[in-house]
């Protein structure tokens, strides 16, 4: 057995599971057109590894804010099923499927919250994920996210201590991811793929080549 670690936004899903989350939730007007201004130039900061990932997670909440999961339960199921499954690239889950069948472990790594996270496991099947973590108060309310982010070297961490905490090792290990922001974790691999390579990840085209990793698309 040997663990598989893939990355979701870009890599696993054609697309931004925020992105889907905010579009279900237009959809269910429970926000409006208005609070996606901050969305469009976080995506090119996360991309080019400069975005302030605690502010980024503090505005993702706010429209649950005060909600627990049981109360987000409609929106939740909505959202896996008809926003994030037909973005789920089919050379992605056939790959997860064979390494399934292998006998091997597949792993989610994201910055992306926890809550959503949890829905493209779902869906593809995988035996455990890291993400950032939503923290809840003594109701189970939403009210904030933890600091320990599944992001650039905090995904290193979180992977490790997973390990740890499972006793894993990464003997035999793949990562996949798409831009700067997996880098530490696909130093931390024994075999490393970048993923659907373009115009906002340049730069981990070449550390790829350099370190002779394999380039991959996933369509």
């Amino acid at each position: 057995m040997a663990l598989m670690i893939f990355d979701i936004d870009g890599t696993i899903l054609n697309g931004d599971s925020n992105d889907q989350f905010f579009k279900c939730l237009l959809d269910h007007r429970i926000i409006d057109e208005s609070f996606l201004e901050f969305n469009k130039t976080a995506g090119e900061k996360f991309y080019q590894g400069t975005l302030d990932i605690l502010g980024y997670y503090r505005y993702v909440i706010k429209p649950i804010a005060g909600k627990t999961e049981d109360e987000l339960r409609d929106v939740l199921t909505d959202y896996r099923e008809n926003y994030l499954k037909n973005k789920i690239a089919p050379a992605a889950s056939e790959l997860i499927r064979k390494y399934h069948s292998e006998g091997h472990m597949v792993i989610l790594a994201s910055a992306t919250m926890d809550l959503l996270v949890k829905q493209t496991a779902m869906l593809v099947g995988a035996d455990d994920y890291i993400a950032t973590r939503i923290k809840y108060d003594d109701k189970n309310r939403i009210i904030d996210v933890y600091p320990d982010f599944c992001h650039q070297e905090g995904k290193r961490k979180r992977l490790l201590k997973l390990c740890s905490e499972r006793n894993w090792d990464l003997k035999g290990s793949h990562g996949y991811g798409d831009t700067i922001n997996d880098l530490a974790m696909l130093q931390t691999v024994e075999t490393a793929h970048v993923v659907n390579p373009g115009k906002y990840n340049a730069n981990m085209v070449n550390i790829a080549r350099e370190k002779n990793w394999d380039i991959l698309s996933f369509k």
